[in-house]
């Protein structure tokens, strides 16, 4: 960034990153009028990878050889992403035949019976979805204070994951009140690691930009 003149650097507004110090406090100097903005896209998927870890740690407590058991590990395991949906989004009406459940059930009914299973898993679902309503609503003062009133009945491990939240509380509040996102970047930058998959790789730059460009559209000059 130093390859900006100053007199650029001090015009910069905002700042869009992920929750990471190691840089945070080196941008702040390179930029030091800039306001922090916690990249919308790395806020939620904190949340639903911190929910997912736990969903994973309460499926596995299913792994046995009771028959029961065995019904509850495998529905978690098969139906994890209507988990981390929106809850205002799931299908509550309208069922199909699912071979696990044996029956016509709604999205939203499958929902419900995997949270029966377990108490910690309903209770750290209901406060995953209560800060992604916040989150979309872009409620400051909402979001904050549900993060203050997590349940002492959740793990330890779970409720630590969090604690970052309170450490970025300006760059979450900042990503509320600004549109600013990396979401191009991202989407980009996830498009640069397909490419290089599908090719098992390149044997030279050259290539591999030309070839980024080629997919992008460009004018690719050498």
């Amino acid at each position: 960034f130093l390859r900006f003149p100053r007199k650029a650097r001090l015009k910069v507004k905002y700042l869009v990153m992920d929750m990471n110090a190691s840089y945070c406090q080196l941008l702040k100097t390179v930029f030091p009028n800039a306001e922090i903005v916690t990249d919308r896209f790395h806020i939620v998927q904190h949340i639903n990878r911190s929910f997912n870890q736990l969903r994973v740690q309460i499926m596995n407590r299913f792994r046995t050889s009771h028959s029961e058991n065995q019904k509850k590990y495998r529905r978690l395991k098969r139906y994890w992403k209507l988990l981390l949906k929106d809850s205002t989004t799931l299908e509550p009406l309208k069922r199909h035949y699912h071979r696990l459940f044996k029956r016509p059930i709604s999205q939203t009914e499958i929902v419900d019976e995997l949270l029966s299973y377990n108490e910690e898993l309903r209770t750290a679902y209901h406060f995953c979805q209560l800060l992604r309503y916040y989150f979309v609503k872009r409620d400051t003062e909402g979001f904050q204070e549900t993060l203050k009133t997590i349940s002492s009945t959740l793990p330890q491990s779970f409720k630590k994951k969090f604690t970052i939240f309170h450490r970025y509380q300006s760059g979450i509040s900042n990503a509320f009140k600004v549109s600013h996102s990396n979401g191009v970047t991202e989407g980009l930058n996830n498009k640069i690691k397909l490419i290089k998959r599908i090719a098992f790789g390149y044997r030279n730059f050259y290539n591999f930009r030309a070839r980024i460009y080629l997919q992008q559209g460009l004018i690719f000059e050498n």
